[in-house]
């Protein structure tokens, strides 16, 4: 049984291994700050994984009690991992959308951490204690996702941040379900479920109440999108490789302009213009130079506008250049 949870324990540790390699890599092409906070929060989730083997190493053929079952161990270490897992997770929410306002970026993360030490120094321990202190990573999960359900729907944001957001509904929804697991489940084992001193003995408890399977699960979806997306990248950036000696602007209209085409199902003409479009090209010279009519731009132009969800010219280069 020690065998099984720990080699489980190993899966999803190098999960976590190879979606923030992933997202590194892809940072080191890209230099989109996104990726790097991707690979911080991955890195760091490893790293409090491995307070997993430390506690069931320590405890290995040790008799353990009820009341140690409830014991927080390394409650600031786990406190402050947990703070960089959570605030690198929503700085990357933040470069995906755009938002670089220092107090939003900042601000939900040391909320949490005053909130997750003051749980740790006050209350006494036991299941209360313990379930308000993992509790608290939920409710900053639940911020994000408030956050961006607010954004798709509030009549002040731009037509583009909701386009962004309601690309991403899929995986909204499917972390809100997984968030309500976690929840449950953290009820069922820490304030529900109460062991007899036989089963303690087996160990059984400690290995179930030092993991959180649905957590785990949402972690995997997010490694799982990650590696995707990050696969892809590179798959264009294969396709299309870096011109050499070009400028900052010319860089990252390279990095990003094939995958950007490729997440909104451009064809071949609707990249050709969105690039004349990037070098700030009108409609009468993109007809003059691709030898179309007037027309037939203005009809892919709106195609283009139509596949970005935007509306504007300035809009859709806001949003490229947020991409």
């Amino acid at each position: 049984m020690e065998a099984a949870f720990s080699t489980y324990t190993i899966i999803v540790m190098f999960i976590c291994a190879v979606a923030s390699t992933a997202a590194a890599g892809s940072y080191v092409i890209t230099r989109n700050r996104m990726f790097m906070y991707v690979a911080i929060a991955f890195f760091l989730y490893f790293f409090d994984l491995s307070f997993i083997f430390q506690a069931e190493y320590l405890n290995h053929g040790t008799a353990i009690t009820i009341n140690a079952l409830y014991e927080i161990q390394n409650p600031y270490i786990k406190a402050i991992l947990a703070c960089g897992i959570l605030e690198s997770l929503w700085l990357a929410i933040c470069m995906y959308m755009g938002k670089t306002g220092l107090l939003l970026q900042v601000l939900p993360g040391a909320i949490f951490i005053t909130l997750d030490f003051l749980i740790a120094c006050v209350l006494p321990d036991g299941p209360i204690k313990q379930w308000l202190f993992y509790s608290m990573r939920e409710v900053f999960l639940i911020w994000c996702l408030a956050y961006l359900t607010w954004l798709a729907k509030s009549k002040t944001t731009s037509h583009a941040t909701r386009a962004l957001v309601r690309r991403q509904k899929p995986v909204i929804l499917a972390s809100a379900v997984l968030i309500c697991c976690i929840i449950i489940e953290n009820s069922l084992v820490i304030l529900l479920w109460h062991p007899s001193q036989e089963m303690m003995e087996t160990l059984l408890p400690i290995f179930i109440s030092e993991r959180n399977f649905s957590e785990n699960i949402f972690v995997i979806l997010l490694a799982t999108m990650t590696v995707r997306h990050t696969m892809e990248l590179f798959r264009l950036r294969h396709d299309a490789p870096p011109i050499p000696k070009a400028s900052d602007q010319e860089r990252y209209i390279t990095a990003n302009f094939a995958l950007y085409c490729d997440r909104n199902a451009l064809t071949t003409r609707e990249q050709d213009i969105l690039r004349a479009i990037i070098d700030g090209k009108d409609n009468q010279n993109i007809a003059s130079e691709m030898h179309l009519a007037l027309g037939t731009v203005k009809s892919h132009t709106h195609n283009i506008f139509k596949k970005t969800g935007t509306k504007t010219r300035q809009e859709l280069l806001q949003q490229f250049w947020r991409s």
